[in-house]
Order: C-alpha cells, then sequence, then structure tokens
C-alpha cells in the first residue's frame, strides 16, 4: 500500500497540490499509525498532513476518491467477473492431455496457474505492478489508451493465457473446447481489467495535463487574441503565477537580508564562550525603500494588456515595493487608492469601465504626469510605462520622457506590439528607447511573467 499512498501523492502534484519531501515522509508515517482499513479515517488524516489552503483540500478529496474508492470498486467488479467467467466445473483436463510435457509447461505459467486454483487477487495484484512497470501514471491524452492497454495487458500476463490456448488448440481434441473457452474466458478478464486500470489513469490525469495545456496555451497567447471564456480564466491563472513568482522571491529576499558576517563583533560577543560564536551578528547596509510607479496606456487598442499588468502587479503585493499606479488615454489619473480600497480584480474592471478606450495622447500625458507627479520620482523610483508608443500623429512628449529618465532610477516601457511592428506608421516606440533604460516586448503572460521575474530581481 506504500507504494499506492505514493501513487496517489504524485497524482496530487499533478493537480498542483504543493507537497515537499517532508510531507509526504508525514503521510507515509500518518498512513502506518491511523492503518488502511478505515478509509475514512485515512482520508483525513492524509488530508490534514497534505493539504495546506481550502483549494487544496477540494483537490484532494476529489482525486482521493478517485484514486482510492474507485480501485476497490473496481477490484470488486473484477472478482465478480472472475466469478461469473469461471465455468461451473473445475478446470479439467483429459487423462490423455494432462501429461503432455507442453501442455504442463504452458499451465504452469503463473497467472494462468492462479486462475487455475481460483486466486481472485491475481488479477488486481497483476495490474498493480504491470501498470509501475509500463509507467501508466504518463498517460494524458485519449489517444494513448490502445497502446497503454496492450502494454499493460501485456505485462500483467496475458501473453501466457494466449500460449496456453495456442498448445490446447494444437492438440486435436474435442474434449478441450471447454478448457480452451475457459482460459479465453480468463485472458478477457485480465484484459478487460488492464482497460479499466487505464481508463481510470486517464480519468485521473486528464483534467490535470488538460489544464497545464491550456494554462500554457494561456501563457503563451498574445493577449489580444483571446476571448470570451479564455480571458475569464486569467485572472485565476494570474493568481497561480504570481503566487510561485512571490515565493520564489520572498526566499531569496531571506536569504539577502542577512548581510555578510561582522567576524569582528561576532568574535567580540562571544569572548565569555571562549571564542565559540554562539551568536552572530551580520553587517547590513541601509537601502532606501525602493518605490514602483506604473502609468498604463488605456486607450482601446492596449486596455488589455493594462489591465493584466496591474492585476498581476497587484497580486505580488508581499513582495513587491508600494505601488503607485497611473492610467492615461489624453490626461493622467492616479488609480493608486482604488486597489487599496477594492481587490485587485474589482479595481481593474472599475478603471477600464471609467477611463478605458478612447485615444492616446502621450505628448499630453506625460507632460500632465511631469507636472503633477514629477517631483515625487527621484533616484529610488523604478517607473513602469505601459504602451504601445503610438502618438496618433501629435506631439510624443520626448523631453517630458527624459526628465523622467534623467530623475528615476529606472525607466521601463513595457511594449504590447510584436517588434516587427516597432516603428511603423506613428509609432515613437524608437524614438522613446532613447528615454528609457529598457524597452520590451510584452504581450503575453509568459512575457509579463519574465520581466516581472527580472524586476523583483532588480528591486531586491
Amino acid at each position: 500500500m506504500e507504494q499506492a499512498l505514493l501513487g496517489f501523492i504524485n497524482t496530487l502534484r499533478q493537480h498542483d497540490v504543493r507537497i515537499s519531501t517532508s510531507e509526504t515522509l508525514d503521510a507515509l508515517h500518518t498512513a502506518d499509525v491511523v492503518g488502511y482499513g478505515e478509509r475514512e479515517l485515512l482520508r483525513n488524516a492524509l488530508a490534514a498532513a497534505l493539504t495546506k489552503t481550502r483549494e487544496e483540500k477540494a483537490t484532494f478529496h476529489r482525486c482521493f476518491d478517485l484514486y482510492f474508492l474507485a480501485k476497490g470498486e473496481r477490484h470488486s467488479e473484477q472478482q465478480q467477473k472472475q466469478q461469473e467467467s469461471a465455468h461451473p466445473t473445475q478446470f479439467e483436463l483429459p487423462d490423455a492431455v494432462a501429461g503432455d510435457a507442453a501442455v504442463q509447461a504452458a499451465l504452469s505459467a503463473p497467472m494462468v496457474q492462479a486462475a487455475i486454483d481460483g486466486n481472485q487477487d491475481a488479477v488486481t495484484m497483476a495490474i498493480e505492478e504491470a501498470a509501475e512497470g509500463v509507467s501508466l501514471d504518463t498517460i494524458r491524452f485519449n489517444t494513448q489508451k490502445g497502446i497503454f492497454r496492450r502494454r499493460l495487458a501485456e505485462a500483467a500476463g496475458t501473453g501466457e493465457f494466449d500460449k496456453a490456448i495456442e498448445v490446447l488448440k494444437a492438440i486435436d481434441e474435442e474434449e478441450l473446447a471447454g478448457p480452451i473457452e475457459w482460459l479465453e474466458q480468463q485472458r478477457n478478464t485480465l484484459d478487460m481489467a488492464a482497460r479499466d486500470e487505464v481508463e481510470h489513469q486517464l480519468l485521473l490525469n486528464a483534467n490535470a495535463a488538460g489544464r497545464a495545456i491550456q494554462q500554457q496555451m494561456l501563457r503563451n497567447t498574445k493577449l489580444s487574441a483571446l476571448e470570451g471564456y479564455h480571458l475569464k480564466q486569467l485572472p485565476t491563472l494570474i493568481r497561480a503565477l504570481a503566487k510561485k513568482l512571490a515565493t520564489r522571491h520572498r526566499q531569496r529576499r531571506r536569504v539577502d537580508r542577512r548581510g555578510k558576517l561582522d567576524m569582528a563583533k561576532t568574535l567580540r560577543r562571544n569572548l565569555a564562550y571562549g571564542g565559540v560564536p554562539f551568536h552572530t551578528y551580520w553587517k547590513q547596509k541601509r537601502k532606501d525603500q525602493p518605490k514602483l510607479y506604473v502609468l498604463c496606456d488605456v486607450s482601446g487598442s492596449v486596455s488589455t494588456y493594462a489591465r493584466f499588468l496591474l492585476l498581476f502587479l497587484y497580486s505580488l503585493t508581499d513582495v513587491m515595493p508600494r505601488i503607485r499606479s497611473f492610467v492615461f488615454t489624453s490626461e493622467v489619473y492616479e488609480v493608486t487608492e482604488l486597489f487599496d480600497r477594492h481587490p485587485p480584480e474589482q479595481a481593474v474592471e472599475m478603471v477600464n469601465q471609467k477611463w478605458g478606450r478612447g485615444s492616446s495622447d502621450y505628448g499630453n500625458s506625460f507632460k500632465h504626469f511631469v507636472r503633477d507627479f514629477g517631483a515625487q520620482i527621484d533616484r529610488n523610483t523604478t517607473l513602469i510605462i505601459l504602451g504601445d508608443g503610438r502618438a496618433n500623429s501629435a506631439d510624443p512628449g520626448l523631453n517630458e520622457l527624459r526628465q523622467l529618465y534623467d530623475k528615476s532610477k529606472y525607466l521601463l516601457w513595457f511594449n504590447p506590439e510584436p517588434r516587427s511592428a516597432w516603428n511603423t506608421g506613428d509609432s515613437e516606440i524608437k524614438r522613446y528607447q532613447s528615454a528609457c533604460h529598457f524597452v520590451a516586448e510584452c504581450n503575453s503572460l509568459a512575457k509579463l511573467e519574465r520581466l516581472l521575474d527580472r524586476l523583483l530581481t532588480v528591486l531586491r
């Protein structure tokens, strides 16, 4: 049963339940203590050991039912099928055939002998062992069912029945019709058990695989190409990506905060212990708190990108510095207070409804931003501008952008247009590049994730 539990833990991981090695060991110990006899007791004990959030608990209970309860039901069904398929009489051969060396060799094969002996657990045990041998837990798609079924059935022992049937058919005896039919029924029972196991494992894996494929597609598809149903999936995916990103940078920050060992102070403070460093002291440079300003174009052409950039940033607030957010079309509006008062998804919708659409005027917007907020930009400020850089043949506001560049620590421009479209038509992005520390294409969640990963590294 330990192997079954490890398989279950692997299934949970495929369904995005985070389980560490220590938690796996805890689960194994828990199962040893409570035993496998009381299913509900085992369920509750493992749930306590392996899950941490409400979402993980829901996933756990769904997978537990599929993995353990369905496995038990299938075992009972297999035993019933074996009983129903069994010949009313015992498997018997005519005396003239029973002593044949080839027949004895064929009938002594493990699975054939187990069937003759009436060992109804043999099929279940053979299927479980064979499933591990053919790596059945790697099945992901419906098109793989046929090949995995054949591999599993052969590994479980259908070939042994085929050999025995072949040997008996080679003997021209009418009295062998019954034994041959019996062996064929036993062989079919094993084959059906293999089919059921493949279906069950695919059911366990398909949801996780399908979700992973869909998430990969959503991460790499241009946001402007997504519609309806898929757009509704993005907030959940963004929260998951932000959670992973935050965890990674939170761990880095803990290491960075230690600083360097202050050897002189450590030795001096531990003289009473003969110089043994029971207490360590660290040198730390005092850092001014970094500031992050975000200025987003919310005109019709790029409003979708601004929406998801803001949602991603505000999902990282526990590892990001204090964020001040601004939106513009022809004028600039600060929306920080909206995000302070409302959940990020709700705040983003309010921003889109109130200030979205319209056409952008970069020159006028940059002038307003410098006039109203320029004095607050300093060498601790990172300014992100999200926009396509299309000035609609008006003043691009390059002088104002240079002022922001000179005052800030970093000025980063995220452009949702593909590079092939830069500097075409009324695009001013080439001129804007001269007044930015970094300009990057940013039109998918995957690219946004990479950019924010680099940003968090810089802001540490």
